[in-house]
């Protein structure tokens, strides 16, 4: 009879894991928050991110803060800045909580600006749970990408043209994924926070390409998450029976 029901359960792993990942990110709760961001469209990155399919639902915040029971009530969030808005220390510290929560934090460009104000600080950077740091001022020039290794954030994710980003290096124990045609990194991972080096709201008309698709990509569950996430279902219902 175990024998039985143990064959019934790994057939019903099996389907989980066909399925794909997919199967397990609908229902997800996502938050875009910007900060200094008043006079573009935060709201903008919202809509198209939501637009990927992925998603339960995708808020736009552009408040000077938000606590960390806040952002915990979300699956993931994707955080960056723009003019000088708020407690740069208090937010890294807060995103730093968030991230140890297991969670996915996407971070993007101006957030490595070295331009004061609007760099994150705080435990974020100072932990080097980031990915990046600043190693300069922003650069201000059109970039295309130069090459990405093929993770499953570049789904769909042919060309990019982009203006508005940041000279970063990486931090000790982050990957790098993709190279901008000036050498500078595009995007990293270290554990489920990422880095995109890539200011993500077209308002100014600076971007073109599938940008779209690889934000809304780094907010998706990892593969290795996801099966972790399908092989708990798998358990939970064998339990039901």
């Amino acid at each position: 009879m175990k024998r039985m029901q143990w064959k019934i359960l790994m057939t019903a792993f099996a389907l989980v894991i066909a399925v794909g990942p997919a199967s397990v990110v609908f229902g997800q709760d996502v938050l875009v928050w910007a900060t200094g961001n008043v006079t573009g469209d935060t709201q903008g990155v919202a809509d198209y991110v939501m637009a990927s399919g992925y998603f339960n639902s995708v808020t736009a915040s552009d408040n000077a803060f938000e606590t960390l029971e806040t952002l915990t009530g979300y699956d993931a969030v994707l955080y960056f800045t723009n003019g000088e808005d708020g407690d740069m220390v208090a937010i890294g510290n807060v995103l730093a909580d968030y991230a140890d929560t297991g969670r996915r934090l996407v971070i993007a460009t101006f957030s490595w600006a070295d331009q004061g104000g609007n760099t994150l600080a705080g435990r974020i950077i100072d932990e080097e749970i980031s990915p990046f740091v600043f190693d300069g001022s922003s650069l201000y020039t059109n970039v295309t990408m130069d090459s990405n290794d093929g993770h499953a954030i570049f789904d769909n994710v042919d060309e990019i043209s982009g203006y508005y980003h940041d000279d970063v290096t990486l931090t000790t124990g982050a990957e790098q994924h993709a190279t901008w045609s000036d050498g500078e990194p595009l995007a990293a991972d270290k554990g489920n926070v990422v880095a995109i080096n890539l200011f993500p709201d077209d308002s100014w008309g600076n971007l073109s390409g599938d940008f779209e698709a690889l934000f809304a990509n780094t907010l998706r569950p990892s593969v290795v998450a996801t099966e972790i996430a399908s092989w708990a279902q798998v358990k939970a219902a064998y339990r039901t029976r």
